[in-house]
Parts: structure tokens; sequence; C-alpha cells
């Protein structure tokens, strides 16, 4: 260990003291920065690019693209999902072998295998666009009379980005839990996560049924979409209940679906 000696300042010591206090100083950079975006005014200027406002009918088709693109992002995660059951691994792991001992070539069984995967792939695409317009038939069939409705509890939100709709949410009754409302379609464009966004949305829709003494708000996620739980328990929303999706390829791959709660704080609320 090297010894350390103690003395007084000299003159010749000053430019070590002032590149010392430099990089002393410059270590604090980056928590000063954090705490500076983490206070109100920064926020509310970071906020500025984006506007949150009713739904419109105009926007009726931008709406169903963003739902679908959004749900599409998940194919990939529920494909590996599909590989990591330890039936498909079996069923993938004697297809190897069948073709090994047909043809004796591991070139041929590998390209076999690797056809065999395209084929898996092309049916969760396909069972995920059924998910699609399952639910374009529902409530984003007719946007307007399953949110807008005057005289109803129920609302539809877009964020807008210098003109062009970029978000979407909405809250309406749930028909499963009668006294409960529902938010559903919690859904930003790709480019514009990571920025608040889709807690702006969601704490819109909540302050909205708060003002309408609405007690209960729950939704429904899927074991995929990690980033969603984090905001979700961020909002205040507590996991209440899990299940299977009642569904052949759904069991088949112990698809989990994920119920959560929040319970609506209407103090304050006008």
């Amino acid at each position: 260990m090297t010894s350390i000696k103690i003395r007084r300042y000299e003159d010749d010591d000053e430019e070590e003291v002032k590149e010392i206090f430099t990089l002393g100083m410059s270590e604090h950079v980056p928590t000063s920065f954090v705490h500076l975006l983490k206070q109100p005014p920064t926020q509310m200027l970071l906020m500025s690019w984006f506007r949150i406002r009713e739904y419109r009918d105009s926007d009726y088709p931008v709406v169903r693209e963003v739902y679908s693109t959004g749900f599409r992002e998940h194919v990939g995660a529920i494909f590996i999902l599909s590989l990591q059951q330890r039936w498909a691994q079996a069923l993938l792991f004697g297809l190897f072998l069948l073709l090994f001992f047909l043809f004796e070539s591991v070139l041929v069984s590998l390209l076999g295998l690797s056809g065999v995967l395209l084929v898996g792939w092309m049916i969760v695409h396909h069972l995920f666009n059924q998910g699609v317009q399952l639910g374009l038939r529902e409530d984003l069939k007719d946007i307007h009379a399953s949110y807008m409705l005057p005289g109803r509890i129920s609302r539809f939100w877009v964020a807008e980005s210098e003109g062009h709709v970029v978000g979407t949410v909405g809250i309406l009754p749930c028909v499963g839990e009668p006294g409960a409302w529902e938010l559903k379609r919690i859904s930003v464009r790709k480019e514009f996560r990571g920025r608040g966004l889709a807690k702006r949305l969601c704490q819109t829709a909540l302050q909205f049924v708060a003002n309408q003494k609405v007690e209960r708000v729950v939704l429904f996620t899927s074991m995929v979409q990690s980033d969603a739980h984090r905001l979700y328990h961020s909002l205040g929303f507590r996991k209440e209940e899990e299940f299977v999706w009642p569904s052949l390829p759904a069991k088949l791959i112990h698809f989990l679906v994920f119920k959560y709660a929040y319970t609506v704080n209407t103090v304050g609320s006008h």
C-alpha cells in the first residue's frame, strides 16, 4: 500500500489542486442531471411534445391501426414461449432424430427442422391476426358507440404529436365485473415509448373516473407485456389474479393473463 503524507499547501500544488477539485465536481454531474429531470417544471417541459384529447370520429382508422400494430409486436415473444414448452422441445427433438434416421444427414435434418419452425411461426402469426381481429370486432368496431355516448361514464382519448395520433387509451364499465370500470386499449407507437406518454394517458383516464366517483378500475394484460406491468405498478395497480387464456392454443403454451385492480382516490376530484 502506498504511504500517504499530509502536508501544508505549497504554491507549486496549485494546478494539481484545481484538477482534483474539477474532477470531484464532475462526478456529480449525472446525479444532478437526474435530479433536474425529476423536477416538475422539467417534466412539464418534456411533456409538451404531445397533447392528449378526446377521440374524434376522424381518428377511427388510425386508432385501429395503432392497436393492431402494437398487438402484433408480441408475436416473437409468444413464439419463443411456445418453443420453451417441454412438449414442443420433445417434438422437435423427435422430429430431428426421425429425419436423421431416414436420410442419415445432419444437414437435411436441420433443414427439415427449420421448415417446421417456419410453419410454427406462421401458425403463431395467424393466431395473432385472429386476436387482432377479435379486438377490432369488439369495442373498436364502433369506438364512438362504445366510449363516447353522452350520459355514459366511458371515454376514449388519443395522444397527438405534431398532428399525428401516437397513443390511445379508453375506459368503460367492465363487462365481467359489474361495479368496476376497465382500462383498455393502452397503446403507444414504438418510437414514442419511454417518455412517459403511456403513464399520462392512463392518468387521464383514471382522473376521469375519479371525477365520476368510480371506486374501482381493473385491466387485463398478458404475461409477455413486462414493460406494461411496471407501468401499472407505478400507477398504483396491484395484480389480483392470473389465469390461462381459455383457448386451446393458449392452454398448450400456458399463456397467462393477469388481472390488475386499482382503487380510485376520489378525494379532491371535481
